[in-house]
């Protein structure tokens, strides 16, 4: 660990040599005398994501989007061919087995 009184470390921009400025203005490197200028480094921010308005933007496509998915088209009506489609007629009785009961087999039967 550094001593305090020896300032902040670093780096010289024209001979790379590293040095403490020993709490002095102008920074001065001791080795080749040049005046240093600290660069300030910035930590990078993270992406705070999309805005409120962005959001509601993106859930009312999503919607709109899922929407147009699920509404059958004009087109979808015509891929329905009515002669494979076996739909009851009103025409004919449907079979009444209300009253028909199944007897259990027995061990012999199969």
């Amino acid at each position: 660990m550094a001593n305090p009184k020896w300032g902040d470390k670093h780096r010289c921009s024209s001979c790379t040599k590293p040095f403490y400025d020993m709490k002095k203005k102008p920074i001065i490197c001791p080795v080749c005398g040049a005046e240093n200028v600290p660069e300030r480094l910035l930590k990078p921010r993270r992406n705070a994501g999309p805005s409120a308005a962005e959001k509601k933007a993106i859930a009312a496509a999503a919607a709109k989007r899922k929407e147009e998915l699920t509404k059958p088209t004009k087109d979808d009506t015509d891929l329905i061919d009515p002669d494979t489609v076996d739909m009851p007629n009103d025409d004919e009785e449907e079979d009444d087995l209300s009253g028909v009961v199944i007897a259990p087999k027995g061990d012999d039967e199969s």
